[in-house]
């Protein structure tokens, strides 16, 4: 449901930085769009620099809309969207709340190239409804986040994230939220920086739980991202230096990020980076990422929060569509990334029998891609997280009727489900036209009660019995199946 400004402005609001005043809907959410949480990091002075805080301005800043840091359009008539400034946040109340209302600060995705924190689909105004104050948190992406420079730090992106948690902290209870009952979670990209918060004890007392949707669990090490930043400069003839790459412009800089997106697809020169679907990850810089994000997750004790994860059955078919690449994998293709993934003899029969439809080799990688991007990483954080804290997890299953059916239970899909925001434009092209109500009151239902009580509504997980929450139109607790598949990645490094 899309809201309508009413005439009446939302209570002004005093921040550390100064007073912020947002609107109220029809429906009584008070909606900050647009505060500032961190100094404008494309200046000189502070470009692919940590974090800075904001600088304190006078009177009351108007905060009724908000846009995304500089990134690729999702299409060839959008080169360039979003624009340099001040990095910011948005924050969603039921306007008559009383009391510390818990807090739920999302991190959205987009493969650590793209991220909106005001698309329609992250409204939360259906979360504020039922008592929980929403934050959606913009971040810097792309070469501004996470091209790695020797004599600069990594994962600034990640920083971003961590400065808006402590923004939070700061700030919050002034909105009416309460700093000690904050919930993190995020999808894809966003899930994988919230599994890499996790495993960073410098994080600790910043968030009480978190929810990791889908998460990609890759990374780069020093070497990868110093090869990266070399083919990077070297598609625009410039110097591989910080001060060299400041004075390309953001549509040449945006462009060219898809450009080595597109490159490094070349199994033959890139070899397993070839299947991360993007040129630019999280970096294992001994700070943010001491080892690699999975094993911080392993090792560190000092994060060990009530925790819910989970995937959807066939996440990478998002990635296969609308160019009808699905239809154009061939058998060949299925032992060449298997080989890639170095993964046990017997896999390739193993997928076959477990696919969808062992007729057609494209559903067959969909589903080795599934297991290998998100779906194995959100399993082994269940297994290594429930031996040592409270842990949730669920798989989505509803088949989505968008692209003849084809796009089935797939990447991001489930995002306008948790959200409430089914209606939307933007949701309409991955779930369609009339998608079921009720799954979307249940799953929006669990994550409300998660950040509420602590429990989403669901036997937690075990390595013992494996309790799994299937999300469908009729949705079920059962058990993980699939133990010939998840055998084959038992000795995966993530």
């Amino acid at each position: 449901m899309e809201f309508l400004q009413c005439n009446a402005p939302a209570p002004v609001v005093d921040t550390e930085a100064g007073k912020v005043q947002g609107y109220c809907t029809d429906e009584g959410i008070s909606v900050y769009k647009g505060i500032p949480y961190v100094a404008n990091p494309f200046t000189p002075e502070r470009r692919f620099q940590s974090p800075q805080p904001m600088q304190p301005w006078q009177g009351i800043k108007v905060t009724v809309s908000d846009w995304p840091v500089p990134q690729p359009g999702r299409s060839p008539a959008q080169r360039l969207v979003g624009r340099a400034g001040d990095l910011t946040l948005n924050i969603w109340r039921p306007g008559n709340a009383e009391g510390k209302l818990p807090v739920m600060v999302w991190l959205p995705g987009g493969a650590w190239i793209r991220e909106d924190a005001t698309e329609s689909v992250y409204d939360g105004s259906v979360f504020a409804k039922k008592g929980v104050m929403v934050v959606t948190v913009n971040y810097r992406v792309g070469v501004d986040g996470f091209m790695h420079f020797a004599q600069r730090p990594d994962n600034r992106g990640i920083a971003d994230q961590i400065a808006a948690l402590k923004w939070v902290q700061h700030n919050i209870a002034n909105f009416g939220g309460d700093p000690d009952r904050v919930t993190l979670f995020g999808q894809s990209a966003g899930a994988g920086s919230v599994a890499i918060i996790l495993g960073n004890p410098e994080t600790k007392g910043l968030y009480q739980q978190a929810i990791i949707q889908s998460p990609p669990m890759q990374w780069l090490s020093p070497a990868e991202a110093t090869r990266i930043t070399r083919q990077f400069s070297d598609n625009l003839g410039i110097p591989a230096d910080p001060e060299a790459v400041a004075k390309v412009s953001f549509d040449d800089l945006v462009q060219n990020v898809l450009k080595v997106g597109e490159q490094i697809k070349d199994a033959t020169q890139w070899g397993r980076l070839s299947l991360g679907g993007t040129a630019f990850l999280p970096v294992a810089d001994s700070k943010i990422i001491v080892r690699s994000p999975m094993e911080d997750l392993v090792m560190n004790d000092s994060n060990r929060v009530p925790v819910i994860v989970g995937s959807t059955d066939s996440e990478y078919r998002l990635y296969l569509m609308p160019g009808s690449e699905l239809q154009k994998i061939t058998d060949k293709d299925l032992r060449a990334v298997i080989n890639e993934l170095s993964l046990p003899t017997g896999a390739f029969q193993a997928y076959i029998k477990n696919s969808i439809s062992a007729e057609n080799p494209g559903d067959v990688y969909a589903q080795i891609m599934s297991d290998y991007t998100f779906r194995m990483p959100a399993l082994y954080i269940a297994q290594i997280m429930s031996r040592n804290q409270n842990t949730w997890f669920y798989h989505f299953s509803w088949r989505s009727p968008a692209y003849n059916g084809l796009l089935g239970a797939a990447h991001f899909v489930d995002v306008p489900f948790t959200f409430g925001t089914l209606h939307t434009k933007e949701a309409e092209n991955f779930v369609g036209i009339n998608p079921p109500q009720s799954l979307s009151d249940s799953m929006n239902d669990a994550w409300v009660g998660f950040a509420k009580y602590g429990n989403p509504g669901w036997p937690k997980y075990s390595d013992k019995d494996k309790k799994t929450m299937f999300f469908d139109t009729k949705s079920y607790l059962g058990t993980l199946g699939d133990q010939q598949i998840t055998t084959l990645w038992e000795n995966f490094r993530f």
